[in-house]
């Protein structure tokens, strides 16, 4: 294993090139600014005309925390696929038996789609297989006698744009994360995977097409189980970005809205990764233009290209591939090394070098390094040069991401309003009485301390509950960030889902996200200590059976 060097001397324009570079990445507060004012304005437009954004969800209430029975879930995301069988309790709580596949890529990139959803049904098979339906669980099929001979109900979360024309299904617009299925664009990805359930004689049916941003606000409206809904909005940042907001029906022009009850909603699924992509407010840097030229959709998400998971390792290897061309570094790399790989370095990587920096761990981040590159000579200047480029690549899109955000909540009018009465007044609600630790925004070390002491806790939790094979329990809300104790009533505070390995693992992804709201004038620090950020994790997943038992009770 490489010693760290300490002799700073060796080469004095290192960290000076890596400064270079890492200041091409910084989003100024006027930045910030023009990306919320810019996004607020696309909102508009795209609640009037017919945007690839804007996308309504058909989803008129979300979740009390009442709701019961059991539903199938199939959930395919940017690289991996699940399938659920979830449990709604009724009480704010569910279960989840699970099990994740990743998509072999040469069905992500194919001219037909029928490998694709062929692959799927048949895990879905196995999985049938594996987990059969317990005694007791007849209302999988239905919630009466006369049902109970009908196929198992499934909700299909697909992480793909889709123009939805109801609850049951929509079209496929275009894909994105890398995928490329050209034959699949334009129809309906539920009937799609229904074709391959019914040629393995399934008793499936596909009931409803979810979208992860909207399950994840569902997922999240359900754990809260508050009497009036709280919950505005969910935000997904890992392989892919995306988000979802409540909406007033009587400003959903594009559906031919022309009023309506002041207290009728809908959640919007806002596509977020495609907002902008005439770039005439997002940051460009020679990096972001590459990783736009390779990709499988030039020209389109490019917000998403330079917020989620599946970018940032890319840019971080693009700019250290720069460094070492440039003869700034003496490292040298095995020819297998990652480094020389397009994507070869995976957004996992930049979350440990962050846990390690916070540590000051110098030594464990040179093995890190070492190992994950294949890198040989690799010296503290080198180290500090890598985290200094992750740190600026990850911080620039934390902050794109509150931009964002804050244009959501604008677009909203959530801060000058009570919420919405978006939950059945007919349906006795529970209410969730799960602790959940109160918290400041992590400006300060304790809180900072917290937070790192809460993902280590959820790691261990996750290494003895195998989220890779079947898991079963009882959902927990875990590492809610909540507005200070008592600064604003409970019918005040906004509550936003959210989920992706960027806001779970790197450290300081939400303080950033914070930090750029609060530079935003309509939200400013006061209008920021109000938002509440709670972890829906794998919200997707159940948010389908949410919507599948709304479709059910509907029925």
């Amino acid at each position: 294993m490489s010693q760290v060097t300490t002799n700073d001397q060796q080469r004095p324009g290192l960290l000076a090139q890596a400064e270079r570079i890492a200041e091409d990445f910084v989003l100024s507060p006027e930045n910030v600014r023009r990306v919320t004012g810019h996004f607020v304005r696309q909102m508009k437009d795209g609640l009037t005309n017919h945007r690839v954004w804007q996308l309504p969800s058909f989803v008129r209430s979300v979740p009390t925390g009442a709701e019961t029975g059991t539903f199938l879930a199939i959930d395919l995301g940017g690289s991996n696929c699940r399938i659920c069988l979830v449990e709604l309790h009724g009480n704010s709580t569910f279960a989840v038996t699970q099990r994740r596949y990743r998509v072999p890529p040469e069905v992500m990139v194919c001219q037909r789609y029928q490998p694709l959803f062929d692959f799927i049904a048949e895990k879905l098979s196995g999985f049938l297989v594996a987990h059969p339906v317990p005694n007791g669980r007849d209302h999988l099929r239905g919630e009466t006698e006369e049902q109970r001979n009908t196929p198992y109900r499934l909700g299909f979360t697909f992480s793909f744009t889709c123009e939805q024309t109801s609850l049951a299904g929509g079209n496929l617009i275009r894909w994105d994360k890398d995928w490329d299925i050209p034959d699949a664009v334009g129809r309906d990805p539920c009937i799609m995977l229904q074709e391959s359930i019914d040629k393995l004689g399934l008793p499936v049916s596909v009931t409803v097409l979810a979208n992860d941003s909207v399950g994840t606000l569902l997922t999240r409206s359900y754990a809260a189980g508050q009497k009036t809904s709280s919950t505005l909005a969910a935000i997904i940042v890992g392989t892919g970005t995306n988000a979802a907001y409540v909406e007033k029906v009587s400003n959903i022009h594009r559906l031919g809205a022309t009023g309506g009850q002041s207290d009728e909603i809908m959640v919007i699924n806002t596509e977020w990764g495609c907002l902008d992509d005439k770039m005439e407010v997002l940051p460009r840097t020679p990096f972001d233009d590459e990783i736009d030229e390779t990709s499988t959709d030039p020209g389109v998400q490019m917000f998403e290209k330079r917020v989620s998971g599946l970018y940032l390792g890319e840019l971080l290897r693009l700019a250290l591939v720069r460094l070492v061309r440039q003869g700034a570094s003496e490292m040298t790399f095995d020819e297998e090394s990652q480094l020389f790989r397009r994507q070869g370095i995976d957004s996992s990587f930049l979350s440990e070098l962050a846990v390690l920096s916070s540590k000051n761990d110098s030594s464990q981040t040179v093995k890190l390094i070492t190992d994950k590159l294949l890198a040989k000579n690799v010296t503290a200047l080198d180290v500090k040069a890598i985290q200094l480029l992750s740190a600026a690549i990850v911080r620039r899109a934390a902050r794109l991401a509150g931009a964002s955000l804050a244009a959501i909540i604008i677009q909203s009018g959530r801060l000058d309003q009570r919420p919405l009465a978006s939950k059945d007044p007919n349906t006795e609600v529970t209410e969730y009485q799960a602790s959940e630790t109160i918290q400041t925004p992590m400006t300060t070390s304790v809180g900072r301390f917290c937070h790192n002491l809460s993902l280590l806790w959820r790691r261990i939790l996750k290494f003895f509950t195998g989220l890779n094979s079947s898991s079963k329990g009882r959902f927990l809300p875990a590492d809610s960030s909540k507005p200070t104790q008592g600064c604003c009533p409970q019918d005040q505070i906004i509550d936003i889902g959210a989920d992706g390995s960027l806001i779970e693992f790197y450290p300081t992804f939400e303080t950033d996200m914070r930090g750029a709201m609060q530079e935003v004038p309509e939200i400013g620090p006061d209008g920021e200590r109000r938002v509440r950020i709670g972890l829906a994790k794998d919200g997707s997943g159940v948010g389908a059976a949410l919507m599948a038992q709304a479709a059910l009770r509907q029925k």
